[in-house]
């Protein structure tokens, strides 16, 4: 994302620079490859491809420059409301522009989700949230999904649970193919998402909920995002999708999903192990003794506490 970051800031959004992005959209960064994505969809080159100012910006967060970048960012939603004030005014006069509308409203929610990305990114979450949310109600699709993947990481570190998963089944819903506007690339991520939610929170109503309607066990819920991460997932990314194997008692998959992930980072592969740590109490079955001793022989492997 460096890389693409100054081919960026240098040429704008190229050929070399989308050469870079799909890179980092196959990767295992759960930051990183949800915002290459964004960056590679038609609807951010249609509405942002011609703004120096935002690619600057998001070049300059890309590369490190992180005064620089939020002073762009800041500065963009300031012309926006300039840009939208005259809008007004025009309107005011009977010269109404809706194409000239159309365009200056989805800037706008596009520059608030990359403030809200960049908010996030600096440790100021709470700032990020009604930019996000603003952007989630404004927009559909893979904007919407983008915009309610990161509202919902704010909201599980608020300890809002059972916001944040109201606001991630929203996301898997705009993220899908035939959700106007989405082509399923961002599925895995925010199914993951919501995954790990459930499954460690398996208390909410949301799951509940769900349970009741549709007279499964608690295991089936948590199981489902998996299932749908791992069906839009492609070969190479979101390696954590792989998980949905646990279930079925099938390890060779996780084992894989485990190496690529060590691969990648430390932080990635701890975060690997607390999933399979938390996955655990709705995997194993008393009366599959091939799972039961899969299970046992994954715990070992990862150094996982044996459970109560």
């Amino acid at each position: 994302m460096a890389l693409a970051g100054i081919e960026l800031a240098e040429h704008g959004l190229t050929d070399r620079c989308r050469t870079w992005l799909e890179r980092s959209a196959s990767g295992e960064d759960p930051w990183l490859g949800p915002l290459a994505i964004v960056m590679l969809s038609s609807h951010f080159e249609e509405h942002v491809a011609d703004s120096e100012l935002l690619l600057g910006s998001l070049a300059s967060q890309l590369t490190g420059d992180l005064a620089t970048a939020r002073q762009g960012f800041e500065q963009a939603i300031a012309e926006h409301g300039r840009a939208s004030a005259a809008l007004d005014a025009a309107a005011a006069n009977g010269e109404f522009n809706d194409d000239l509308a159309i365009t200056i409203g989805r800037r706008l929610y596009i520059t608030n989700i990359l403030l809200g990305n960049f908010l996030i990114q600096n440790d100021e979450s709470a700032a990020a949230l009604e930019p996000l949310r603003d952007s989630r109600s404004s927009c559909d699709g893979l904007l919407a999904a983008y915009a309610s993947y990161l509202e919902a990481h704010v909201l599980i570190e608020q300890k809002n649970a059972e916001q944040a998963a109201e606001v991630l089944r929203y996301a898997i819903d705009e993220a899908r193919p035939n959700s106007p506007w989405a082509d399923g690339e961002l599925t895995p991520w925010v199914s993951i998402r919501y995954g790990e939610l459930l499954a460690s929170e398996p208390w909410m109503d949301v799951v509940t909920d769900q349970v009741e309607a549709n007279h499964v066990s608690v295991g089936t819920v948590v199981r489902n995002p998996f299932e749908t991460a791992l069906h839009f997932k492609k070969s190479g990314e979101t390696a954590l999708a792989d998980f949905v194997h646990l279930f079925p008692g099938d390890f060779e998959p996780v084992h894989a999903a485990l190496e690529r992930l060590k691969t990648w980072s430390d932080e990635r592969y701890e975060r690997a192990r607390r999933l399979v740590l938390v996955l655990h109490q709705f995997v194993e079955d008393p009366h599959d003794s091939d799972q039961t001793q899969g299970l046992a022989e994954l715990r070992k492997e990862l150094d996982l506490p044996l459970p109560r």
